[in-house]
């Protein structure tokens, strides 16, 4: 055997080796490392396409918080107004129905009898008629267990007015009921305005947590 014979048989061996051997691991290695990257150049992708759906979706609740807040802020401020106007018109009620017949009463010198209850009446029924106006004018904007507060008040303050408007204390037999009725329909007036005071401070309450929490 010549020993170019030997060397040809000793390459073909190696050669052999590689084909079957070495290049097959070789490129398969190759390929898993080839596919690896592929791999992490998906999932990078998806993580970017995650984070950008999640940036837009956190955009869009910041806006509709932002504007729920506003909303929110606009109508407390306008409740806000309205039951401050009731508030101011309630206590004028209240003082104006107390003083038609108050306790311990003072009667100017320079006044008749008439005169005073004039006066009495008149203040009077311009605070019922200011409450009376801005309760039925206002009253989509405002809760409609404060309207029915206001309502009652209303009433049983009319109910004092006729009162002192045709009953006389000095007819027979008829002081102590006169003055045992007043006293009845103040205190009833007077716990029902505080009792509809405390509901409007509940209601502004109420709005403010919730102003505060978005």
């Amino acid at each position: 055997m010549s020993f170019e014979h030997v060397i040809w048989i000793f390459f073909s061996f190696i050669l052999g080796l590689l084909t079957n051997s070495f290049l097959p691991k070789y490129f398969g290695k190759k390929g898993e490392n080839l596919a690896t990257k592929e791999d992490i150049d998906e999932i990078t992708d998806k993580i970017e396409t995650v984070k950008h759906d999640y940036a837009s979706q956190l955009e869009s609740v910041k806006a509709e918080l932002s504007a729920k807040l506003s909303t929110y802020g606009f109508r407390y401020e306008k409740e806000y107004e309205v039951l401050s106007e009731l508030t101011i018109l309630l206590v004028d009620v209240r003082d104006a129905s107390i003083s038609l017949r108050p306790m311990l009463d003072f009667r100017d010198p320079e006044k008749s009898k008439d005169d005073i209850k004039k006066e009495r009446l008149k203040r009077f029924f311009e605070a019922g008629r200011s409450l009376y106006v801005a309760r039925e004018k206002k009253r989509p904007f405002y809760p409609e267990e404060i309207y029915q507060t206001i309502v009652a008040i209303e009433k049983i303050a009319h109910t004092e007015s006729i009162d002192y408007q045709y009953k006389d204390p000095f007819e027979k037999g008829n002081f102590l009921s006169y003055w045992e009725d007043a006293e009845k329909n103040q205190k009833e007036i007077t716990d029902s305005v505080e009792a509809a005071m405390m509901k409007i401070r509940e209601r502004v309450t109420t709005w403010e947590a919730l102003h505060n929490g978005l």
